[in-house]
């Protein structure tokens, strides 16, 4: 999609460290260990571990692991795979990766590194959610819920891609009025303008990513739902709309 792009990443070879200068690069690592470039440091992570690269942050990683990436705007992977499949070669401002800058690039400070279990986290009784990122480009959470869990009434987005990757466990997934199941290792996305929402299957906890992009402050919509807010207009300043 134009918003995401989403891959599983069999990291077979060396990628030398580069920089997108208009979209962030995320993995979220399913096996480990992974080894991860953060300007300059090699940072090994685990399963369940994730790390972000801003744009202008050099990054790259070793052999080894498997891991979910995402690259938000997907427009330029997008392209990249297309052209890829047809043959051609591509100039980096197409697929929006660099060399280095001489400057170095961002300080890795800027780097987002979640171990497993850590970032922010909000709780209920049905549910914990673990903030992983907040950025303009994207959100991503990390959800563990217990069986039955209900997630929200059926909704839509207009202005950006709602998307899930179960890791354990199983979720029923509504999508445009189509009831599908999404056992340990689906995922799916609703584009702007689909209807949908989710419940935890089975006789298990559902534990899965949810992923925002853009990002529309969906971090601070979590939060202030824990607080109790509510209403039709507190929803839509979030881009969520009820469907009609």
């Amino acid at each position: 999609l134009d918003e995401l792009f989403v891959s599983v990443l069999d990291t077979t070879m060396n990628v030398e460290p580069h920089v997108h200068r208009e979209h962030v690069d995320s993995f979220f690592v399913l096996e480990g260990p992974f080894t991860f470039d953060r300007s300059g440091e090699e940072v090994t992570l685990e399963p369940g571990d994730y790390a972000l690269a801003p744009p202008l942050l050099v990054h790259g990683f070793r052999p080894g692991g498997l891991a979910l990436n995402v690259h938000a705007p997907g427009r330029f992977w997008v392209r990249t795979r297309m052209a890829r499949r047809e043959g051609r070669r591509l100039p980096p401002e197409e697929y929006d990766t660099y060399d280095p800058p001489a400057d170095g690039g961002l300080p890795r400070s800027d780097a987002i590194l979640c171990r497993a279990d850590e970032g922010e986290l909000l709780e209920n009784e049905g549910r914990r959610i673990w903030i992983l990122a907040a950025r303009p480009e994207l959100c991503v959470f990390l959800f563990d819920a217990v069986p039955g869990y209900v997630g929200p009434d059926p909704h839509l987005h207009r202005r950006h891609v709602d998307a899930f990757y179960v890791l354990n466990g199983a979720l029923e997934l509504e999508l445009d009025g189509e009831r599908i199941d999404a056992p340990t290792g689906t995922f799916a996305a609703a584009p702007p303008g689909v209807v949908h929402t989710f419940r935890a299957a089975g006789d298990e906890r559902a534990r899965f990513l949810n992923i925002h992009a853009p990002g529309m402050r969906f971090d601070e919509y979590f939060r202030r739902q824990a607080e109790g807010e509510e209403g039709r207009e507190f929803h839509e300043s979030f881009d969520a709309y009820e469907p009609g």
